[in-house]
């Protein structure tokens, strides 16, 4: 009995192996050469000719291709407009500028991806609320602009807050504090504030200065008064501000107008664990309260 019993779990367990086998085998055809690859893609945009050596005559080849980029296009579009059209509800509408709508067609028509496409929605629906709120070289940016890069500039905009009576968005970069009566002779004191800890290194800075959504130098505002509080927004959170010592200023680097439209596309989300440094960063050097943004004290 127990030899039978063996026999019957080492032909179980010899049975098992093939199958795992199988299964490995069987991931590996998921893996795609290079020469694959290019051949799908070549198919894709109705350019495999040369590789699989077809009989289609040139124009009709040519004829093809630009029939199934018209589609591709037309599929884009339909697909935005549906996403606006999903999107709005009972605002009043306006009449958008029919030179903005022609230049937003002919560049939208081109964005296949999924959340690119989302974000053309937002700013369609804007316009045919609000016309004029985003301007053709906003348009021209977003259409040249990568999946990745627009991932980094939406992870930027997350981080952004403003101050003073400048409404404008910002990356606080720190806070700097010149001390007592040799503050002219002393250099001041900085306390960094590390965007490279939430996954916006210097070198995505860089790529955000590149393509005109942030401007290059880096601003300090000017000596925040310690007997005016001051109004500081961080998404859609409020505060207010008061130095507990004088000689404080705030670094950042600014969004450019053009960064400034697109950021206000996108809306407000919180980065929680930047915020959780960005409070404790603050509470280290103001007496922070909640507030509204129209205590406004300063100009930077």
């Amino acid at each position: 009995m127990n030899q039978e019993k063996k026999d019957t779990q080492s032909t179980v367990e010899a049975a098992a192996v093939p199958t795992v086998k199988t299964v490995k085998e069987e991931s590996n055809t998921h893996i795609r050469s290079s020469r694959a690859r290019t051949k799908e893609l070549a198919n894709l945009y109705g350019i495999c000719h040369l590789i699989s050596n077809s009989d289609e005559e040139l124009a009709d080849r040519t004829t093809a291709r630009i029939q199934q980029e018209a589609q591709h296009q037309q599929e884009n579009l339909e697909r935005i407009f549906k996403l606006t059209y999903d999107s709005c509800s009972d605002e009043t509408a306006c009449e958008p500028d029919p030179d903005w709508l022609y230049h937003f067609s002919s560049l939208a028509k081109n964005i296949r991806n999924a959340s690119m496409q989302k974000l053309w929605s937002r700013i369609l629906k804007q316009e045919i609320i609000s016309p004029g709120s985003t301007s053709l070289k906003a348009l021209e940016t977003l259409k040249n602009m990568t999946q990745r890069e627009a991932q980094i500039f939406q992870r930027a905009s997350t981080l952004t807050c403003h101050f003073g009576n400048d409404s404008s968005k910002k990356l606080l970069t720190g806070i700097k504090v010149r001390h007592g009566v040799l503050a002219l002779l002393r250099s001041p004191s900085s306390d960094k504030l590390p965007l490279g800890n939430y996954q916006l290194p210097y070198s995505n800075l860089l790529v955000l200065m590149e393509l005109g959504l942030l401007l290059r130098s880096e601003l300090e505002s000017g000596e925040i008064n310690i007997e005016s509080p001051l109004a500081f927004g961080y998404q859609a959170s409020n505060y207010i501000l008061k130095p507990t010592k004088k000689g404080v200023t705030l670094t950042y680097y600014r969004l450019s107008p053009t960064g400034q439209e697109i950021a206000n596309l996108l809306g407000t989300r919180n980065n929680e664990p930047y915020k959780e440094s960005l409070m404790e960063l603050l509470y280290k050097h103001f007496i922070v309260e909640q507030g509204d943004s129209s205590q406004i004290t300063l100009s930077t």
